[in-house]
């Protein structure tokens, strides 16, 4: 008993082995893979002038193709659309626990640092870098030099310098 299958159905029987390999090739998902052929199956199988189709397997490729860029192009918008995908190891933005104290130690020991500074020094030191105040601008206010307030932050930040926070 001989099947006479359209000349479509019969290329893909005849090529769905290598036609599932092509299609995961493009797609690296075996599942996918195996759904895209199911539907390159669907699409040729009431296909209405396979006779005029000269070559069934190029076609049956140039079918296998288009739906997986199709299916490409809805992952990648899906991703866009989401955010990606989601990772097993999504991490909390929040620092944990431990890094958490860590920051709060450094924290403690430069402000005991800075405590320890003379006023002076501590009081330039605060109007520069946090005031965001300019040498002339200190030595305007604390009625000093420009000149000795360049050389306080000097040495202070020497001072800085040679401190390690976690020692404190």
């Amino acid at each position: 008993m001989t099947n006479h299958h359209p000349p479509l159905t019969a290329a893909f029987l005849q090529h769905q082995t290598e036609l599932q390999q092509f299609l995961w090739r493009q797609i690296q998902c075996r599942e996918a893979a195996a759904d895209l052929l199911q539907d390159t199956f669907l699409h040729i199988a009431e296909y209405p002038t396979q006779d005029a189709i000269s070559n069934c397997r190029a076609f049956l490729y140039r079918v296998a193709g288009n739906l997986a860029l199709d299916y490409l192009r809805r992952q990648a918008r899906q991703q866009a659309r989401d955010g990606g995908a989601l990772d097993e190891d999504w991490q909390c933005p929040k620092p944990l626990p431990e890094r958490f104290l860590q920051g709060e130690q450094r924290w403690l020991a430069l402000e005991s640092w800075l405590c320890g500074l003379p006023t002076l020094n501590r009081q330039i030191l605060c109007l520069h870098r946090l005031d965001g105040k300019r040498h002339p601008q200190i030595a305007a206010e604390l009625k000093l030099s420009a000149r000795q307030v360049e050389h306080i932050l000097y040495r202070t930040g020497k001072l800085l310098a040679g401190v390690r926070l976690d020692d404190c």
